[in-house]
């Protein structure tokens, strides 16, 4: 009899906490502190938080003497908070592990239940500052703290990461990492960062910024906040996007062949360039068609382009409800212009021309799914409008 009175008051517990949906984190946004904050490494201020290496992470807040540890602007870039007032920042690769990586740590009040399952949640940003992108971003579960005595790397296992391991990339808005974990039991303590091996960890170099003054650092720094850990149904699994469904970030990308018959100006608007979902950073595949353009224009001082950024449906929605998709077709030409610009394109010769409405591509196809129907709004097209 007591045996069973045990099992029906655990399960009463447990699903008390997973219908409450609550975070099982604290101070998930970094938004109680303990003190000022007044240099980098300050992630201890941040309650319940700490670094569990001699690499401290950052904290930034809205509000500081320190104009460097600023959310609007610091000293790595600059990014409107996901949640609350503050974030904070980690190394998580660089190159020849010459930056020393940094990651963030804390511990829950009550242990996680063995065989319970809970969905993980984290959003993270590229800072402008950061020469390299990189993936494996990552949370680990443990039943004892962490530890890295010296600047060493911490590598054990990754539990959550993204679910399709890519290259966070975009330096514009925050990108969701999300996923359901199983409990082992008896794990208390959480930290985030990348585990795994630079041999490892997929990277790629970045295109600076030229809006940010500050100086390239050979290394992968992302902006860390609202963090959510919750119990959810044993039957079901995390909800990590709309629908459950990842293929909204499906990336986009026509091969275009210039037939000889084209003139210039037809060259340059046979080119469109795609984009991720809730993303306005270029991909690898974006550059390379951004540079057939440049020497086209290169050949031809006459030309005058306008670039038309276009969003999909669901993105239209969230503007509505989460800053970081406020003007993303702003957002998305000003990644173009940048990318023109650096590479020998006079900024008088471009025109720039956001659209928050959904203005269908005409490529779209009745075989196209829901998915690669919004792939092909995330754009940006061009057309030669007049000769200087």
């Amino acid at each position: 009899m007591k045996l069973l009175s045990h099992i029906i008051l655990t399960l009463s517990i447990s699903f008390t906490l997973f219908s409450q949906d609550e975070n099982i984190l604290e101070n998930g946004s970094f938004e109680s502190l303990k003190g000022k904050i007044k240099d980098i490494g300050s992630i201890d201020i941040a309650r319940g938080w700490y670094s569990p290496s001699p690499v401290k992470a950052d904290l930034f807040t809205k509000e500081n003497k320190n104009q460097s540890l600023l959310t609007s602007e610091n000293i790595f870039g600059k990014e409107e908070p996901k949640q609350g007032e503050n974030y904070a920042g980690i190394v998580a690769f660089s190159y020849n592990n010459k930056v020393p990586r940094s990651y963030l740590a804390t511990q829950i009040a009550q242990p996680m239940i063995k065989g319970m399952k809970y969905c993980v949640t984290m959003y993270v940003s590229l800072a402008e500052a950061s020469k390299y992108a990189c993936n494996q971003l990552a949370f680990n579960f443990s039943s004892k703290p962490l530890e890295q005595k010296d600047k060493g790397s911490i590598i054990t296992a990754s539990h959550i990461l993204h679910p399709q391991k890519k290259v966070i990339n975009a330096s514009y808005g925050w990108e969701k990492i999300c996923g359901t974990y199983i409990a082992e039991g008896g794990e208390k303590f959480i930290t985030i960062g990348n585990f795994t091996n630079n041999e490892g960890t997929i990277n790629e170099k970045t295109q600076k910024n030229t809006a940010f003054k500050g100086v390239q650092a050979i290394a992968a720094y992302y902006y860390i906040d609202d963090i959510h850990i919750s119990m959810i149904d044993p039957k079901q699994n995390c909800k990590c996007y709309d629908g459950d469904n990842t293929k909204s970030d499906a990336f986009y990308h026509k091969v275009i062949v210039l037939e000889d018959h084209l003139n210039p100006q037809q060259r340059i608007e046979a080119h469109t360039t795609f984009f991720p979902f809730g993303q306005a950073a270029l991909q690898e595949a974006n550059k390379a068609t951004l540079r057939v353009i440049c020497e086209i224009m290169k050949s031809n001082p006459d030309f005058k382009l306008e670039l038309f950024g276009h969003i999909d449906s669901l993105e239209q929605i969230y503007a509505q409800k989460r800053p970081a998709f406020a003007d993303l077709s702003k957002k998305r030409i000003r990644s173009v212009m940048e990318f023109l610009i650096e590479n020998g394109i006079d900024v008088n010769r471009l025109i720039g021309t956001p659209t928050d409405e959904v203005e269908p591509n005409e490529e779209i196809t009745s075989e196209d799914d829901e998915s690669l129907i919004m792939a092909k709004n995330r754009r940006v097209m061009f057309k030669v409008i007049t000769k200087l």
